[in-house]
């Protein structure tokens, strides 16, 4: 409209170049006044974050370990507007972008670092401790004299928030999630509680508070303890391990099922020995376990172990809460296998009292007869000491050739300047 206006008045005025000069203004007058609106960026119509289930375990963690936390923490997502383009008739660009601080539990009990995070399945921090995505980055290790974070302090108010003592936790400030969809990515952290291997006899005593003394167990890379009591949370390792708990009446000790076995002469028994062994068919022909593989970022790694040596009809599957090596979950494997195909004798004899002083755990040999059993039962009778045995596979779990598998590892690269 403007140019149509300023081409006749130019024309009436100055002729044929004053129509031109009053075309060329009406042109930048239009273009200002009927340029288009700006273009509106993608937002997110939902701005709640990731939350967290009230009653979770928050577990114990043991060596080094891949987990994913628990967010205790949050604020709201932060929306940032910005613009770019614009000027001679190009639309103006408003483009949104979106941040959000919060804060992940990761161990009920103190650990010493925090190497890696993932977001998502992709690398966040690398190795060398480089963010990969702009975020502020502050770790607590649960020591119970740890500082309340300033920034959960200035949101929540200095009176009313908690240290989170005991509990090792992290927390990220404005951390930026355009690389995330705008949202708050899936985290898991490889988490070091111990540094080097730790042995299942110290997981015990430490879930007991000392009350538990450590024998000769064997070691994990790392493990993951929750549950409502030291049984449960060690469940799925004694399940495997043969581990016996004794009590000399003064502590209880935890070890493994090996040693001396004593010998029980045919002449020491008082009754008639019973033993029973139930069909092959009735124990698993397949074991297999599934654990934590460290070769291959901590993923989940699977090993087997048959009688048949191909796939087996009754399978006896575990998952391991623990990062072990392959050959090492192989070895646990075969031995369970073993042991569940030992297993299936049980044997009752009668001693005199000369035998009282055994107890629950310990191993026995029966005097001309192969194999090793188990003492799993006491019990005191007049002038008898009855004992109740299952076989147990001899030896201890032993490492066995196994492949970690091919590694499908993010790319730990150096994030260049911005």
């Amino acid at each position: 409209m403007a140019t149509l206006i300023l081409t006749a008045v130019g024309t009436a005025l100055g002729g044929p170049i004053g129509g031109a000069l009053g075309a060329l203004a009406g042109q930048q007058v239009d273009q200002r006044l009927l340029a288009p609106g700006p273009r509106q960026g993608p937002r997110l119509g939902d701005l709640s974050v990731q939350t967290s289930t009230y009653g979770g375990d928050i577990p114990r963690l043991f060596g080094t370990l891949r987990v994913a936390g628990t967010v205790i923490w949050a604020t709201d997502l932060i929306e940032s507007r910005g613009t770019s383009g614009g000027g001679k008739g190009r639309p103006r660009t408003v483009t949104y972008s979106y941040s959000a601080s919060f804060a992940v539990a990761l161990s009920a009990r103190p650990i010493r670092a925090i190497r890696r995070i993932w977001a998502d399945g992709k690398l966040l921090r690398g190795a060398a401790g480089d963010f990969k995505s702009e975020t502020g980055f502050r770790f607590y290790p649960g020591d119970e004299d740890q500082p309340v974070d300033p920034l959960i302090a200035s949101a929540e108010g200095a009176a009313t928030t908690p240290a989170y003592r005991g509990i090792a936790y992290a927390v990220f400030e404005n951390f930026q999630l355009e690389d995330y969809g705008n949202r708050i990515p899936s985290l898991t952290f490889e988490v070091e509680a111990d540094q080097g291997e730790v042995a299942i006899g110290a997981i015990a005593s430490a879930l007991s508070d000392g009350a538990i003394l450590a024998g000769a167990t064997p070691a994990v890379r790392g493990y993951a303890a929750s549950g409502q009591s030291v049984r449960a949370a060690v469940q799925a390792l004694t399940d495997i391990v043969p581990l016996s708990l004794t009590d000399d009446g003064a502590t209880l000790r935890l070890g493994l099922a090996q040693g001396e076995a004593m010998t029980i002469a045919a002449g020491e028994e008082t009754e008639r020995r019973r033993i029973e062994r139930s069909a092959l068919a009735s124990v698993p022909d397949e074991v297999s376990i599934a654990y934590y593989e460290p070769a291959r970022d901590y993923q989940a790694g699977l090993q087997r172990a048959s009688a048949t040596g191909g796939p087996g009809r009754r399978a006896d599957r575990r998952q391991l809460p623990a990062a072990l090596d392959a050959g090492a979950a192989k070895g646990l494997a075969e031995y369970r296998l073993a042991a569940l195909r030992a297993g299936r004798a049980r044997a009752r004899v009668a001693l005199g009292w000369r035998r009282a002083a055994t107890g629950p755990g310990a191993l026995a040999r029966f005097d001309g007869v192969g194999g090793l059993w188990r003492i799993s039962r006491w019990t005191l009778g007049a002038a008898r000491v009855g004992l109740e045995l299952t076989g147990m596979a001899g030896g201890a779990p032993i490492e066995a050739p196994a492949d970690a598998g091919r590694p499908a590892a993010a790319p730990d690269l150096p994030h260049g300047p911005t």
